[in-house]
C-alpha cells in the first residue's frame, strides 16, 4: 500500500494537516472498526481519497489551499466510518457522537438504503466550495465491487437476512480486503468518476 499524502486546509490563520492514519485510529477508538492488514475500512478509505480528489479540483488546480469553513459535503453513505471521515474533515465535533446531517455535512442516502443495506449508489459524494458555488461530484466506480458484494456484506456484518456460513465470511473478507487495497493504491481515475459543476452564485434579491 502506498502512503497517501495528508490533506492540508486553512482554518483561520492556521493550517490543518489530516492523514488517513489518524482518521482510521479515531474510527477504531470510537466505533471499534480496526484496520485489516493495516488498511483502513472501505468507508474511511473511499471518503479520504474522494476528499483528496475533490479538493484538488476545487482548489489545488488554482494553486490555492482549501479553506476548511468554505467546504460543504453531501454524502449518500450512512456508515459510521464515512460519517466520521467527512465530519472530521470539516472540523465538526465528534463527541458526543451525532448521527446524520450536522453543520456543513449533509447525509442523503438513496431511498431504500441504510448502513445495513448498501448499494453502489451509496458511494457518491458531492463537495461544494461555498464561496464560488462550485461543486465536484465523486462516485466510486461500481465495478470496483464484486457482484454480490453488498448483499454478502449484509449477511456477514449484520446477519441480514440470516447468519453467514464460514465460507461466506472468508469470501467477504477477501472481497473487502481487495476493495480496500484498490481504494488505497490505484490512481484516482481508476476508482472514481468525477464531475465538476459550476453554479451561478446566489445574489440577494
Amino acid at each position: 500500500m502506498k502512503r497517501l499524502k495528508p490533506i492540508i486546509m486553512e482554518e483561520g490563520e492556521n493550517q490543518v494537516k489530516i492523514g488517513i492514519e489518524e482518521i482510521a485510529e479515531l474510527h477504531a477508538e470510537m466505533h471499534g472498526d480496526e484496520p485489516m492488514d493495516g488498511k483502513p475500512c472501505v468507508c474511511v478509505a473511499s471518503g479520504f481519497r474522494a476528499t483528496q480528489l475533490a479538493l484538488s479540483k476545487l482548489w489545488y488546480e488554482d494553486k490555492e489551499i482549501p479553506v476548511r469553513e468554505d467546504i460543504k459535503i453531501t454524502s449518500t453513505l450512512p456508515t459510521k466510518g464515512s460519517q466520521l471521515t467527512f465530519k472530521y474533515m470539516l472540523g465538526i465535533e465528534l463527541e458526543p457522537w451525532q448521527e446524520g446531517t450536522i453543520g456543513d455535512y449533509v447525509l442523503e442516502p438513496p431511498e431504500g438504503t441504510d448502513a445495513k443495506h448498501l448499494t453502489t449508489g451509496n458511494y457518491v459524494f458531492t463537495f461544494i466550495r461555498k464561496s464560488t458555488n462550485t461543486s465536484y461530484k465523486v462516485q466510486v466506480i461500481p465495478e470496483l465491487f464484486s457482484d454480490g458484494y453488498f448483499e454478502l456484506g449484509s449477511i456477514v456484518e449484520h446477519e441480514i437476512p440470516r447468519k453467514p456460513t464460514e465460507e461466506e465470511r472468508e469470501r467477504y473478507e477477501g472481497w473487502e480486503l481487495e476493495v480496500r487495497e484498490k481504494l488505497l493504491s490505484l490512481p484516482e481515475d481508476e476508482i472514481f468518476i468525477g464531475t465538476l459543476v459550476a453554479l451561478p452564485l446566489l445574489t440577494p434579491a
